[in-house]
């Protein structure tokens, strides 16, 4: 057995302490680092990092933002709808705005200047009616006087009684016209003439109401020929045929093309030179034309334009006209130049034909009855070139001539006929 001295013992011990204490702070470190690393793992475990809190909490929100946005109220259809009214509301009531602006901005003048032009357009309408209701009725009071015997001025003078009885004027003198005579033959004063057997007659009458004209013509035969036999049912189904194409747009040729063709298709020829005509406030033949045949130019229907269509067709020949002797027929030509005018019963003539007639044609017959020396009158003013010369019109002789004509307005989707 070994014995220490107290000294030895004592750094024995010494060192043996801290020897203990080394491995014990060695021993308490190692199991202090174990409990804390369980520790922290432990938390980690059971309470995540910041880090991941942070993020978690980022990501909540984020996904509860999306949510937001894809859980908002959709918007309906029946929304969309009201939404869209109300647009189309406030569009049309900022138009009408703009549009009383404007109308305020219109002077006195213009706004009377509109006005006049609106009752004006109205008139003419009323005015063309009114005149097509007339012609319609002295057709039906002259067409059984058409007889073998009966005068041509008698005819005239009946119808053109019967017109201005019934509210309307003269607004072209009553046409009779026989066999190859097409157009513009009216009776003079005391014409002996008279319906004859074998003949095909011709009345063409115009009514004028505040100088707006409804022209028509009709045709009777007292002809028992073969040739003839369907002359007046070629010209009544070419002018309904031609009516039935007619609206805005179409041009006046192609009426021509339909009308030439049924024509030609009853074995007649039309009458290439006459045409239809437009008409206008004391204008009977305006500035349209309605060719009898086609053509390779013509002009327009437009919506609100008047024509009278009128066809005729001929039993022979190549369908060619030509000027006669006879002139009963005169309008004011407004075109000349001014000329002087010396004798007192010319410059009374002329104020005549200014108050009633304007540019409307009138007849010897019907001057002659206001003025027994109408006559001097009528050669002043022709030798000055201030009357315009409506000759009978004849066609090749030997031939008969029919005649149907029909006025009407060209309306949005097509037209109304007057007459």
């Amino acid at each position: 057995m070994k014995i220490m001295t107290p000294e030895k013992s004592s750094k024995a011990v010494k060192k043996t302490t801290k020897k203990t204490i080394k491995k014990g702070t060695k021993k308490s470190s190692k199991k202090t680092t174990k409990k804390s690393t369980e520790k922290v793992i432990k938390e980690s475990v059971e309470k995540p990092s910041t880090n991941k809190i942070i993020k978690k909490k980022t990501t909540k929100k984020v996904v509860k933002k999306s949510t937001s946005v894809k859980t908002s109220k959709p918007v309906t259809k029946i929304e969309k709808l009201e939404k869209k009214d109300i647009d189309e509301k406030e569009k049309k009531e900022e138009k009408e705005e703009k549009v009383e602006k404007v109308e305020k901005e219109l002077t006195e003048e213009e706004k009377e200047q509109k006005e006049e032009e609106e009752k004006e357009k109205i008139l003419r309408y009323e005015s063309f009616k009114r005149a097509g209701e007339i012609h319609k009725q002295v057709i039906e009071f002259i067409r059984p006087k058409i007889k073998i015997g009966t005068k041509l001025l008698e005819i005239c003078e009946n119808t053109e009684n019967k017109l201005i009885e019934l509210g309307g004027e003269i607004g072209f003198p009553t046409n009779v016209c026989i066999n190859e005579i097409a157009a513009h033959y009216t009776s003079p004063p005391n014409d002996e003439s008279v319906i004859k057997e074998g003949d095909i007659v011709k009345i063409d009458i115009g009514v004028s109401v505040e100088g707006y004209v409804a022209d028509g013509a009709f045709t009777v035969s007292f002809n028992q020929e073969p040739t003839t036999e369907n002359l007046i049912t070629a010209v009544e189904t070419a002018v309904l045929k031609g009516l039935s194409i007619i609206k805005p747009g179409v041009k006046t040729v192609e009426v021509g093309k339909v009308t030439s063709k049924i024509i030609r298709g009853f074995g007649y020829n039309p009458i290439k030179d006459l045409h239809g005509h437009s008409l206008e406030k004391w204008q009977v033949h305006g500035f349209k034309e309605i060719p009898n045949v086609g053509i390779s130019s013509g002009d327009v229907f437009e919506e609100g334009d008047v024509f009278a269509l009128e066809v005729f067709a001929s039993s022979g020949g190549l369908g060619n006209i030509h000027n006669g002797v006879n002139c009963n027929i005169y309008a004011y030509d407004l075109n000349t130049e001014r000329v002087p005018i010396r004798m007192k019963i010319t410059r009374r003539v002329i104020g005549w034909i200014a108050k009633n007639k304007k540019t409307l044609p009138f007849s010897t017959r019907e001057l002659l009855k206001e003025f027994r020396t109408g006559k001097m009158a009528l050669r002043e003013l022709t030798t000055a070139g201030k009357l315009h010369k409506h000759h009978e019109i004849r066609a090749e002789k030997g031939t008969y001539v029919s005649q149907f004509e029909k006025t009407f307005i060209v309306m949005k989707d097509g037209i109304e006929v007057f007459n």
